[in-house]
């Protein structure tokens, strides 16, 4: 039998324990209601979107530090034109830049006072981000709307998340007018019409999350007409394609954010929608799916937006947060969690 002393195992489970998960990763910082959350590997670091402030709030975990980062024309005290939404980085490892996608405050009332025409836009940082940086370029979205009006004979409105591939383009997604992804180009030098099809009538018919799976050059778009479509970036125009689901996928009602997984060389696709995060594997390139969900009954009441994966060593976990969109933009909360969610849905 192989003796162990005490000292050897204390330091085995001292050792276990520092390259353990965290159950919960508690963001401390007041009125940050994110609707968005990406973990920068690189510097260890989450970026959130401040949705009712329009701004973007950055948490160390390890030092247990937050700091707000203004975005002009967007950032205000809660009542603004704009509000942020979706963030992205320009890649999942050494990322160079990050993104933020705002949306515009009335776009989504669903009552008179709803606005299809409001300011929405996008802006790109150079990381590190300070509490003083400011945009290396920003780009507004109007004039792209209209042509997706001339061209679709309806207005795309509601942008909220945003993917780059792998030459520095990004492609926005809109949910609301009709399934829409602009396209822009490196620098935000040009913003395209690039993709997009006929509304299914639905109060949400567009896109709700996009990832960019640099395995297969594919940009996946979640929710909306379908639960998972995907477009092909070489193409000069995006061409829609629905990807084949093997299971059961549920209500299209209530779909997030998308966020892509790296494991093990392999890219998996996980959607929040209350209060189910949804993996998606695919063997073919996307052709067709299979899906795997895990359920957890903290994420029922926090307004579930976004998983968000995180490593810790050989450790690949992902976090489930909201926006407690209830709460509204002066509900004074200070802890904003994101639950460790069931991993094994990761597995092929």
């Amino acid at each position: 039998m192989r003796a162990f002393t005490v000292a050897g195992l204390t330091a085995l489970c001292a050792s276990a324990i520092a390259a353990s998960l965290p159950d919960t990763i508690t963001v401390k910082g007041t009125n940050i209601y994110p609707e968005d959350t990406v973990w920068d590997s690189t510097r260890d670091l989450f970026y959130q979107s401040n949705l009712w402030r329009g701004k973007v709030s950055v948490w160390d975990n390890k030092k247990k530090e937050q700091f707000d980062v203004n975005i002009p024309g967007v950032t205000s005290d809660g009542t603004g034109d704009q509000q942020a939404a979706g963030v992205s980085l320009s890649s999942t490892s050494n990322a160079k830049h990050f993104f933020v996608v705002a949306k515009n405050s009335a776009a989504f009332r669903f009552d008179s006072s709803q606005k299809n025409d409001g300011a929405c836009s996008y802006h790109a940082f150079s990381l590190p981000l300070t509490r003083d940086s400011k945009p290396k370029w920003s780009v507004y979205f109007d004039d792209v709307q209209k042509e997706f009006q001339q061209r679709q004979g309806t207005r795309p409105f509601g942008p909220v998340a945003a993917a780059q591939d792998n030459d520095g383009n990004s492609y926005v997604v809109f949910a609301l007018g009709i399934p829409a992804v602009a396209k822009i180009t490196r620098g935000g030098k040009n913003v395209i019409p690039w993709g997009y099809e006929n509304s299914n009538g639905s109060q949400r018919p567009g896109y709700t999350g996009v990832a960019f799976d640099p395995q297969s050059n594919k940009l996946l778009a979640f929710g909306g007409p379908r639960p998972l479509t995907a477009y092909d970036v070489t193409s000069d125009w995006g061409y829609p394609t629905a990807v084949k689901i093997n299971g059961n996928f549920g209500t299209l009602s209530g779909t997030e954010k998308l966020t892509l997984v790296p494991v093990n060389n392999r890219s998996v696709l996980v959607g929040a929608r209350s209060p189910y995060a949804i993996a998606f594997h695919s063997d073919d390139g996307w052709k067709t799916a299979t899906i795997k969900k895990t359920k957890d009954d903290r994420l029922a009441n926090v307004g579930f937006t976004v998983v968000t994966y995180y490593t810790k060593g050989n450790q690949i976990g992902i976090y489930g947060g909201g926006a407690y969109f209830s709460d509204g933009a002066n509900g004074g909360r200070t802890d904003f969690p994101l639950y460790k969610l069931d991993s094994s849905i990761l597995d092929n």
